[in-house]
Parts: structure tokens; sequence; C-alpha cells
């Protein structure tokens, strides 16, 4: 039987979100009764992968690139973890370190939908990162770089349609990031950082919402 396979990091994995509420078993279960058959899923979400991880995954593991074989449609919702890595680089350089972390991601994003492309015609479709910081322009800055100068000219280059996570996010993470309190994102971790962080059940909702339409 045909699937949905889903690649991603934590988000694709559910972290905010109660087993079978996050968003790639939610999307399954949309399609499932938009497609009034039942939907399988692979879910090739990992904790702290990256772009770069992802494009290499897709080459080297057997596993991970058969999971396009028979697939009936793609998701991608990765690069959080781009910029988190690049903390430091976007600190201490600015513009500079802004359009170099930019650059560098946008070469693996690119690389990793190619590869896609090579093992599947399937419809594919790739989130927008959102911003959990909204009080932060900073956060708000980066963020929106990486979609522009990152996601969105990857997915017009491998013909995917882009699922705008960051709109639909944008005004609203008080309802849709776990544990969000005081207007500040995230629940503290070692020496209260706060980060990374990640949709609560209504927030991966409102993430295979917005997949939806776009991989049936």
């Amino acid at each position: 039987m045909r699937h949905l396979s889903v690649y991603g990091d934590s988000i694709a994995a559910g972290y905010g979100a109660a087993p079978g509420r996050g968003f790639v078993p939610v999307l399954a279960r949309l399609l499932a009764a938009r497609r009034r058959q039942t939907q399988l899923y692979l879910n090739f979400g990992v904790a702290g992968m990256t772009s770069y991880q992802l494009a290499s995954a897709l080459v080297y593991n057997d596993a991970w690139n058969g999971g396009l074989m028979r697939c009936q449609s793609v998701a991608v919702l990765i690069g959080g973890d781009d910029i988190i890595d690049n903390v430091p680089r976007l600190l201490r350089g600015g513009p500079r370190g802004l359009k170099e972390t930019a650059r560098a991601s946008a070469a693996a994003y690119h690389a990793t939908l190619h590869e896609i492309r090579r093992g599947t015609r399937a419809p594919l479709a790739v989130g927008t990162i959102y911003n959990p910081y909204p009080g932060t322009p900073l956060a708000e800055e980066v963020i929106s770089a990486y979609n522009e100068l990152v996601i969105l000219p990857a997915a017009a280059s491998a013909g995917a349609a882009v699922a705008p996570i960051h709109a639909a996010f944008s005004g609203q993470q008080a309802l849709l990031i776990d544990g969000f309190s005081n207007g500040i994102a995230g629940r503290p971790g070692r020496g209260g950082v706060r980060f990374p962080v990640h949709p609560n059940a209504r927030g991966h909702a409102v993430i295979a919402e917005t997949f939806a339409p776009l991989v049936t």
C-alpha cells in the first residue's frame, strides 16, 4: 500500500505532543479522511536533525531513501536546528553571519529536495519554520531570512509546494507552543535556556492542517 513519508527534526518526531498527536499522525488521519482510505505513513523525524544531516541520510541511508519508494506524498519540515547550531555565528557576525549561515543551509536544503525528487515525483510539500520568540526582533529577522533565503528558493527549484507554517503561527504562539508563558516560549532547560521549543498538541494540529491540502 502506498504511504505518506515525512522527513524532519524533533517537530516531525512529535515532540511537544502526546503519542499519536504529533503532526505526522494527525496529518495521516486528515489524509485518510480526504482520500477515504487508510493512510499509512513513515515518519523520519529525528530530534536535532539539520538539513545537512537530512541531505546526507537521503544519499547514504537506504532506509531513508527507501521511504520514497511507493510513497503517495512527501512532507518536509526542517531548519530549526540549522539556526540553533549557528546561534554563536549569528550573534557574533551580524548581517554577514546571517548571510553565511543562510548560504550554507541553502545548499543542504536544495540537495535534500533534489534527492527526494530523484526518488519520487509524488506531491512534495515543505514547511516554513515558525518564530517561537515573537518578542525578539533578532529571532524574527533570522527566521524570516531562513524561510526567504533557504526554504522558498529550494522549494521553487524542486517544484515543491510550501506550507506556510510561519504565517500560521504568527501572532498565535501563546496558543500553539508548548510551555509558552509570560510571553516566553518553551520550558526552561539547563541554565534557564529555553530552546529548542516545540508545538503543543494544538500547534501540531495546525501544522498538519497547513500541510494537508498540499499533499493530497
